[in-house]
């Protein structure tokens, strides 16, 4: 058995990283072994156990990605960090320039004549050579990145004048800070890294270092001590990213070792098999947090979070997010409330699944205006009041209808007339569902749909008609059909190819999409659907704008010319609500109410 290995040691074998969990013997077997934890779990064949002996545990619960391996088995060569700088950025322009030497002693047009192709496709390759000039200039270099290098610090005290393996001799050491004092992002992703002050030397010598990326790393010590800490004090203000995505540290250890970053506005800690945050916080400095693919269920989860009061973008992709608050929890306890800084939430690709969650974004989220919800479950099988299926689109309507704040959704930014088509939808869902139940269940619908009043008050309370027994069979045929009427109007008229008629009238199916619709109508009329335009007329009256109102206001003798009776009609009913289907997927019934409409047709 080797000396040298010990319980937390970083390997590399040809390119993979792994973690010394156990050393010894095994039972059943002659020699010693090495048992490690594998970075790729997918190349592990248990979880530290053998024959029914359990001989080490693995960070990672819920894959194996535990092994044995001989001690003498070869190992990558660890690097210190200016080796493995001076092989990613140097090594390459210096084998260029001998190539280019070479290559003229023996044939000067052989270089010219080489071609670099790909997909089967010439290219030229132009201005590189300037590139790798550029980047070999070591002391210029300002973002670095030796990930996957193997670097380790403790190699560094070869060269340094200190005293091999005291305490100072990685604070006395200046190789970095000759070799490249400008570097300001530096990314030392899966490399050997097994304590954290191994990173803390490396950086202490970078004074304008301001972004770090250290995943995938795996620390069997995260901490310093305090005199470490108060000597790199200076470090700890100049950083201002942070990334420890998959390092598996814990949460404790997380924002253990945050707490000395003062200036720190942007962390990542993806992938760390985080599931609940229970403690301390993080600096209240921070504007940007992210916690993708991590194990949350609600987000009670994330309570510790709700003290950032500069917290302004929250990413939680790729969660198991279901509920607002936490199993644990009582229903009735207080929700998690964030700081009103929080503009931006990132919930997509989690498992929420009922229309409840949404509404409560705005109580969790006083301050969200930009949110990202796709590829929820909620979306896969939405169904309609009266049941019929509806598109993911629709689901998005109903999202942004039922939050009045969003601004953004889904990347996309809200405009005006896509909150109002969206309201009005939702508000036409919600009285469906009203006239489909009996008046006692009025309460408890409209319990589920908190926007109902507000949006009656901005558009007008509905017409509930509430089904009798005498209605239509909802299995019959006449009931999957829907009579359109269509009138023509403006130059839409006089444009048609059969102008026998200024209306006519058609039956489809309520499954037909919009696109189908106008396809039809374009075909009756000879015209091209894409310069068509269809607007639902509903029949119903909207209250007059209040602009339209002080008009009225502005009375003079000329007006007693109009006509009374018009002008009583339109103070009577205001504005006529009309509805613009868009050419899209979604099924004409979702556009218009009940078995039959009018629809215009004009020019756009």
């Amino acid at each position: 058995m080797a000396p040298s290995n010990y319980i937390g040691q970083r390997l590399s074998y040809d390119g993979n990283l792994c973690t010394v969990r156990y050393v010894g013997e095994v039972r059943g077997t002659k020699g010693g072994w090495l048992g490690v934890e594998w970075d790729d779990p997918t190349r592990g064949k248990h979880s530290g156990e053998h024959g029914g002996v359990n001989y080490f545990e693995c960070l990672r619960k819920e894959c194996a990605p535990g092994s044995f391996v001989r001690p003498n088995r070869p190992v990558d060569p660890p690097r210190d960090f200016v080796e493995a700088l001076r092989q990613k950025y140097a090594s390459e322009v210096n084998g260029h320039v001998r190539d280019l030497v070479g290559a003229a002693v023996t044939a000067p047009r052989q270089q010219e004549e080489q071609s670099i192709r790909i997909s089967g496709k010439e290219v030229e390759e132009v201005g590189f050579d300037k590139i790798r000039e550029q980047l070999a200039n070591l002391h210029e270099l300002r973002i670095v990145i030796l990930d996957g290098l193997c670097v380790a610090r403790p190699l560094s005290r070869k060269t340094s004048p200190a005293v091999e393996g005291s305490e100072d001799a990685l604070d006395t050491a200046d190789d970095i800070r000759t070799t490249c004092p400008k570097i300001a992002e530096l990314d030392l992703s899966r490399n050997l890294f097994e304590e954290w002050r191994e990173v803390v030397s490396i950086c202490r010598q970078l004074n304008n270092l301001s972004s770090l990326k250290v995943d995938g790393n795996r620390f069997r010590d995260p901490t310093l001590s305090p005199e470490e800490n108060a000597r790199y004090d200076h470090l700890a203000r100049r950083i201002q990213t942070l990334s420890l995505d998959d390092t598996l540290m814990s949460w404790q250890d997380i924002s253990g070792l945050t707490s000395a970053f003062s200036n720190l506005t942007s962390l990542t800690a993806s992938r760390n098999g985080l599931v609940c945050l229970r403690g301390d916080s993080l600096p209240t400095t921070l504007s940007s947090l992210t916690l993708e693919d991590n194990d949350f269920k609600a987000l009670g989860d994330l309570r510790p979070l709700t003290a950032l009061a500069s917290l302004q973008k929250l990413l939680l992709k790729n969660n198991a997010i279901s509920k607002i608050n936490e199993a644990s929890t009582n229903e009735d306890a207080s929700l998690p409330v964030f700081p009103s800084t929080l503009a931006y939430v990132d919930l997509s690709h989690n498992i929420i699944d009922t229309w409840s969650f949404i509404d409560q974004l705005h109580d969790v989220f006083p301050g969200m205006t930009s949110l990202r919800v796709s590829h929820n479950p909620l979306y896969q099988n939405l169904r309609s009041a009266d049941d019929k299926p509806l598109s993911v689109d629709d689901g998005y309507m109903l999202t942004l209808a039922r939050l009045s704040r969003l601004k953004t959704l889904n990347y996309s930014p809200i405009t005006p007339k896509e909150r109002l088509n969206a309201e009005t939808y939702y508000l036409s869902q919600i009285a469906k569902e009203l006239s489909l139940s009996s008046e006692d269940k009025t309460l408890e619908i409209l319990s589920r749909h908190r926007r109902y009043a507000e949006l009656c008050a901005e558009y007008g309370e509905p017409t509930i008609q509430r089904t009798t027994a005498q209605s239509i069979d909802p299995n019959s045929l006449a009931a999957r059909l829907m009579k359109l009427n269509f009138l023509l109007h403006g130059t839409a008229a006089a444009k048609a190819a059969s102008a026998a008629s200024s209306s006519f009238s058609i039956e489809v199916p309520k499954r037909f999409t919009a696109y189908t619709v106008l396809g039809l109508v374009g075909k009756q009329l000879g015209l091209p659907p894409i310069k068509l335009r269809l607007v639902w007329e509903t029949g119903e009256w909207d209250p007059p704008a209040k602009d339209q109102l002080a008009v009225d206001e502005l009375w003079d003798s000329d007006d007693e010319i109009e006509d009374e009776i018009v002008r009583g009609k339109r103070e009577r009913k205001g504005v006529p609500r009309e509805v613009e289907i868009v050419g899209g997927t979604r099924s004409i019934s979702t556009w218009v109410d009940g078995s039959e409409a009018d629809i215009r047709v004009e020019m756009k």
